[in-house]
């Protein structure tokens, strides 16, 4: 006779048992991995074939639907995937769960008010519902921890709460519990045995991401240096050796939320529902982006594994349809961690810019105050991309001898492109602007020959002040709701198609204004009263 307590119990018990399937099980490794900063990613795997003709393929992520690829020269002909349960030691159990696995063994209960019970433990019968399909599966009914067990005792059946329970008294060693659970594998059959054979298979899969973290130190003689460095978060598999490449850009996924029936992880309901085959109960979080998944699945196996990781921003490149490829080589990353790794550092070409927008004249309008200043300038430094790499977005940190300058964000740049980053809103540099009616006309409404429109035109000044003791480069942008016939000092005008009403303008000049200098900027521009259109007969509308 042996007393067990729960706490006792807990201690005693940590074996697992699992099912077995029959197939010759391998451990697959990872090759290659192309890694998209959406958090999906193409993978290549390898294994070596042992001598049989069906191998199971242990340590894969989820595949998504479509993506699965191989070579079949190593004499494999198909995957199968299947599910398979096992039966596996049960952390934190209590006595309803020690009930189950001990029915039909003679007990004697403490209890909380009436003493000790003497009997037989009677086994729960699990129930399930009578309703099942191919698309809607059983539903067990009793759950496998009751909260009440059932003695069979010299005078009958006697029900007790588990929470009235205080200790057991077995005869014999119990069975400690285990839970079943379902896990899902992959199998490889071959046409025949093939020991020693490398078998290499791919596809998208996700659970990896990366991020570009920037910095530059701002230099003198118009140039400065770009590190990049990428924090790569691996949720997904263990890596060790193998070819990590960062891609800069955002192919299309459709249905990336739809794992391949390989792997077993959806039910066929659940598959049908989310691939909008069925009507009931659909998941509304899924992606339909109708693409192939072929294009970037054949370039990606058609890299080359030559290329240095690190160094300037030419090393290790690769570049597939819109697609930039930074090769990192004999990388290695352990399931859950994050990694910070730097993968180029060049120097560019850098100016520093000073920008401002003054807004339209619905927003001049709405200003607390006359004179004000109207925009804000902000001091700005444009990078050029001399290299053969694209540079993806991400945030930077900029620094001016040593010290911290500002955190931007650097917007993904072409080889051979600009691109502008925000520093700091300038102080010195202030911008204001006043618009007055300068003439008031009717004209003629285009296709109606009767009715007419009153035609308003304002002259406009922006004036900009340098109070600061160097010189500075500024562009400047007016945003104007009408037509903008004229600006000064070689202002450049673009203006939006005429749908209806005003068209939306922009007025674009770019000076250099020195120390303690004043600019004044003129333009002009016309506004159509849609409130005044006549109609012959008189009337107007809005």
């Amino acid at each position: 006779m042996r007393t067990i307590f729960l706490f006792c119990v807990l201690a005693l018990f940590s074996g697992v048992m699992r099912a077995e399937d029959g197939d010759s099980g391998v451990q697959t490794r990872v090759r290659r991995v192309a890694l998209f900063k959406n958090g999906y990613n193409w993978v290549e795997f390898s294994v070596t074939l042992p001598d049989a003709a069906c191998v199971r393929l242990d340590g894969l992520p989820n595949a998504l639907l479509g993506t699965i690829w191989w070579d079949t020269a190593s004499g494999v002909r198909q995957l199968e995937g299947r599910s398979i349960e096992s039966a596996v030691s049960a952390e934190n159990y209590g006595y309803a769960d020690l009930w189950v696995a001990n029915a039909g063994k003679q007990v004697r209960i403490s209890l909380k008010k009436d003493g000790k019970l003497e009997g037989k433990v009677l086994a729960q019968q699990e129930q399930r519902t009578t309703e099942g399909s191919f698309l809607k599966e059983q539903e067990i009914v009793n759950s496998d921890a009751p909260k009440i067990i059932f003695v069979q005792t010299e005078s009958g059946v006697r029900s007790v709460a588990v929470e009235e329970v205080i200790g057991v008294d077995f005869d014999e060693m119990p069975q400690l519990p285990v839970k079943k659970v379902e896990s899902n594998i992959v199998t490889a059959m071959l046409e025949k045995p093939n020991p020693g054979e490398e078998f290499r298979f791919g596809y998208v899969s996700s659970g990896m991401s990366w991020l570009p973290e920037y910095s530059l130190e701002l230099g003198e003689n118009g140039m400065a240096k770009l590190t990049c460095r990428a924090n790569i978060i691996n949720e997904m598999a263990e890596m060790k050796d193998v070819e990590l490449q960062l891609v800069s850009g955002f192919p299309s996924l459709g249905e990336a939320l739809v794992s391949s029936p390989v792997n077993r992880a959806n039910k066929l309901r659940d598959l049908l529902r989310q691939l909008g085959l069925l009507t009931e109960d659909q998941v509304p979080h899924l992606a339909r982006n109708a693409v192939s998944y072929d294009a970037y699945r054949r370039k990606a196996s058609t890299y080359s594994e030559e290329g240095a990781g690190g160094g300037t921003a030419e090393e290790g490149v690769r570049q597939v349809e819109d697609l930039f490829y930074y090769s990192l080589p004999h990388f290695s990353c352990e399931r859950g961690k994050s990694i910070l790794r730097e993968i180029f550092s060049c120097r560019v070409p850098c100016s520093h810019v000073y920008t401002c927008r003054v807004p339209n004249q619905s927003m001049l309008e709405s200003l607390s105050s006359r004179g004000e200043p109207v925009a804000d300038v902000w001091h700005c430094v444009r990078l050029t991309n001399i290299g053969k790499q694209a540079w993806s977005t991400g945030i930077v940190t900029c620094t001016v001898g040593g010290q911290i300058a500002a955190r931007s964000t650097l917007y993904f740049t072409a080889p051979g492109a600009e691109t502008m980053l925000r520093l700091n809103k300038n102080l010195q540099t202030t911008v204001q602007c006043s618009e007055a009616l300068v003439k008031r006309e009717e004209r003629k409404v285009p296709g109606r020959r009767n009715d007419s429109v009153t035609v308003n035109t304002f002259q406009g000044v922006i004036t900009l002040r340098n109070s600061s003791d160097r010189e500075i480069e500024l562009c400047v942008t007016k945003d104007v709701t009408g037509l903008v016939i004229e600006a000064d000092k070689e202002g450049r005008i673009n203006v939006s198609p005429r749908y209806s009403g005003n068209p939306c303008s922009i007025v674009e000049w770019k000076l250099t204004m020195k120390a303690g200098e004043s600019v004044e900027l003129n333009y002009s521009y016309e506004y159509e009263n849609r409130a005044s259109v006549k109609f012959a007969g008189g009337a107007g509308y809005n």
